[in-house]
């Protein structure tokens, strides 16, 4: 198998995985709410199972340069599997907690794996927008197929579907080949070389004339913003359609207008426009997006929402995946940046949630996040402009 037939396996990969986590998110915070949770703790729970295991991306990532990619992305599914066992249970919240924070470690670390991965055989627009979009083919399939098998089966045996469905694929994953670690490549080097390398990546990444600490906290207002994303839909969409599985169709809808847009914007489309510039577009969608919240929750406005958040997605997730992979150091470091992004995602995730929920109790409403959202999407405006500024020199 060649390197671009792998690089087309880990994409499959990364849409099953997508499609396997899609089946139960969209019914996950109703689910929670149903049991007694307010939606404060809903946040919370929510905001650890997609953010706690991206606080540790940055160890991760040095774990994965000695190891290796393939021990770690086995190990993450099998954990993910082994941590959502808990949402077919009446748990409390603290077992809650945990539980979730374990399926998060898993799942991040294998995200982490496979994106590295895939970037090491080629950092271009043309790769992260068809991983995103890998991603995104996932999204759409996976609340359709969820929404079915609830219908069917219920919400416990919908969680034990899918954790059987993370099993396969660890199982599945331990017969393709990856790259050797990136810690016994460079001890093919001189002892010399090696300590000059290590020395010139720390410069680039966290140097004086560094773009990349700017980059991270875009990253963090990012996740922050997106983490609303679970909490506004299922809430907006049950608020104005008034049907549980309504909150699937925005999943859907999100991941069939990203799919049909992403690669015909970004590759033709923009392809000679500045990163920066697209990061901008991205980050003013955001300001619209949030600015429709402050009217009364209705049917329109939860599309309307939709339609702009997606637009702002589509834009803002692969290039910021894109710079990061543009301002690493040498390959060797490319786990370990994108470690470092993965875990500032993590904090602004868990932060935004719990924000978030907050937000929409004390508010009474989805109008609450709007507090949150619109001034960081303000200030992420002007940081990109610093960020431009650097931009030559990537």
């Amino acid at each position: 198998m060649t390197s671009e037939d792998r690089g087309y396996s880990l994409l499959l990969v990364v849409v099953v995985t997508g499609m396997t986590t899609y089946m139960l998110y969209p019914l996950m915070t109703v689910q929670l709410l149903k049991q007694g949770f307010d939606a404060a703790n809903a946040g919370l729970i929510l905001g650890v199972l997609s953010g706690v295991g991206p606080l540790c991306s940055s160890v991760c990532g040095q774990v994965m340069s000695r190891t290796g990619a393939k021990p770690i992305a086995v190990a993450g599914l099998a954990l993910r599997a082994g941590g959502l066992a808990v949402f077919a249970t009446n748990a409390t919240l603290p077992v809650y907690l945990v539980c979730s924070a374990a399926a998060s470690l898993g799942s991040s670390s294998a995200s982490l794996a496979v994106k590295t991965e895939l970037m090491r055989r080629a950092t271009s627009r043309r790769m992260v927008t068809l991983r995103s979009m890998a991603v995104n083919s996932g999204a759409l399939v996976g609340p359709a197929v969820g929404a079915g098998l609830f219908a069917l089966l219920g919400f416990r045996r919908l969680v034990f579907v899918s954790i059987a469905l993370y099993a396969v694929l660890a199982l599945l994953m331990t017969l393709l080949r990856f790259s050797p670690p990136e810690e016994e490549s460079r001890k093919a080097s001189k002892n010399s070389s090696i300590a000059q390398d290590r020395r010139e990546q720390g410069r680039k990444l966290f140097g004086r004339d560094s773009a990349f600490p700017i980059l991270l906290v875009l990253t963090f207002i990012y996740w922050t913003v997106y983490a609303q994303w679970s909490l506004v839909v299922p809430i907006g969409s049950y608020a104005g359609f008034h049907t549980q599985t309504a909150s699937n169709a925005v999943y859907m809808g999100n991941a069939v207008f990203i799919l049909l847009l992403q690669y015909p914007l970004l590759v033709h489309a923009l392809g000679k426009v500045r990163d920066t510039t697209i990061l901008l577009l991205g980050f003013a969608c955001f300001v619209c997006a949030f600015g429709v919240l402050l009217a009364p929750t209705n049917a329109l406005q939860v599309v309307v929402f939709a339609l702009s958040f997606s637009l702002s997605e589509l834009l803002i997730s692969p290039t910021l995946d894109l710079l990061t992979g543009k301002i690493r150091a040498a390959g060797s470091m490319l786990a370990r940046a994108y470690g470092w992004t993965s875990t500032f995602s993590g904090i602004a995730s868990l932060l935004g949630s719990w924000v978030g929920g907050w937000l929409i109790k004390v508010c009474n409403g989805i109008s609450g996040v709007s507090l949150l959202c619109l001034p960081l999407a303000a200030c992420s405006l002007l940081l990109i402009v610093s960020f431009k500024k650097k931009e030559p020199s990537l």
